[in-house]
């Protein structure tokens, strides 16, 4: 298997709803999990090559010959990742401010990892230490813009959707692990047309529009942050595992993985779109584990099916990529 990482940087504002929020439409997220990413493939590789892309694209992550991380953001050169889920065992005493300041973080830059890692037992991170770039909270800024429902019959009815609009030297990036290199370029090219369409929400609207500004095979490291990122990818014996993909482990899978593990749930639901059905169908609710987490065991996780209905199956990716850390 081989990594790639793609970096991608977005021309317009995106509108990245929660599932695992009420008000999903009135505010936006400011990254991307692999299912919803996976989705956008599906339905892009579907349009542009019929069928029996679409069912190659599926068997390859059932045999877990491509799989995905989620999408995480990126500043200037600097790659980032998410903060581990994991408590501090160290007895430092820490200023209250410095304390919050590290609380607040949800992404730690790849050369800082290490760093972060031995302060959760002993000293402590700063997040503005000297001769190290200071860590970024935000990447971008949150919006809110009002659009209008035009019904066939009725008033015009305003309503307002949450957006996220990236600094000009900031955006997101995801690692596919890939069985052939060809199977990289098919995804450069389903990338390069979901650039054009938009990827997320309301991409009618024209939200979510990107380009691929880097393609970067991680096999052959060329800096100490791709060689790191490398050496963590393929150390599938460390200590402990960091998830990079919000998924969730089959059910034979759950005791092991689960054993002596730090993780957050998060609630994955939405709608499926097909013109199979007259009106978008909810699909089955689950509960995945976020990216972050800090497992013992790797898992293999699955391509579940979430349909509630019988028009044809609606698949949610759920097949993990990990590094190998010590914590």
């Amino acid at each position: 298997m081989s990594y790639f990482l793609f970096k991608l940087q977005f021309d317009t504002a995106v509108h990245f709803g929660g599932a695992d929020s009420a008000l999903s439409l009135y505010t936006s997220e400011e990254t991307l999990r692999a299912d919803t990413l996976f989705s956008a493939l599906c339905h892009e590789a579907l349009n542009r090559h019929g069928e029996d892309a679409l069912c190659q694209l599926c068997e390859a992550v059932r045999q877990g010959r491509f799989l995905l991380s989620d999408m995480m953001p990126w500043s200037g050169e600097t790659f980032y990742l998410p903060k581990p889920i994991a408590p501090s065992e160290s007895t430092e005493e820490v200023e209250t401010t410095l304390r919050k300041k590290v609380k607040k973080l949800a992404w730690i830059p790849v050369l800082r990892f290490d760093e972060y890692a031995k302060s959760l037992h002993a000293g402590y991170f700063d997040p503005e230490k000297k001769g190290k770039p200071a860590l970024q909270t935000s990447f971008g800024t949150h919006f809110e813009q009002t659009k209008a429902a035009v019904p066939a019959q009725g008033d015009t009815m305003p309503y307002q959707v949450g957006l996220f609009r990236f600094a000009p030297d900031c955006g997101l990036y995801f690692i596919c692990s890939c069985a052939e290199d060809e199977q990289a370029e098919q995804l450069a090219q389903l990338l390069d047309g979901l650039g054009l369409t938009g990827i997320g929400g309301k991409v009618s609207a024209g939200y979510g529009k990107f380009q691929t500004v880097d393609q970067i095979l991680l096999d052959e490291p060329f800096d100490e942050q791709t060689e790191w990122l490398y050496q963590a990818l393929t150390a599938d014996k460390a200590a402990h595992q960091l998830l990079l993909t919000t998924s969730l482990p089959q059910n034979d899978e759950l005791d092991t993985a689960l054993e002596n593990a730090s993780f957050q749930l998060v609630r994955r639901s939405g709608f499926m779109s097909s013109d199979r059905v007259d009106t978008p169908l909810k699909k089955k609710t689950q509960y995945f584990l976020s990216a972050g987490s800090v497992l013992l065991h790797r898992y293999q996780g699955a391509l579940y099916d979430v349909s509630l209905t019988e028009a044809h199956p609606v698949y949610r990716y759920s097949r993990p990529i990990f590094m190998g850390v010590n914590l």
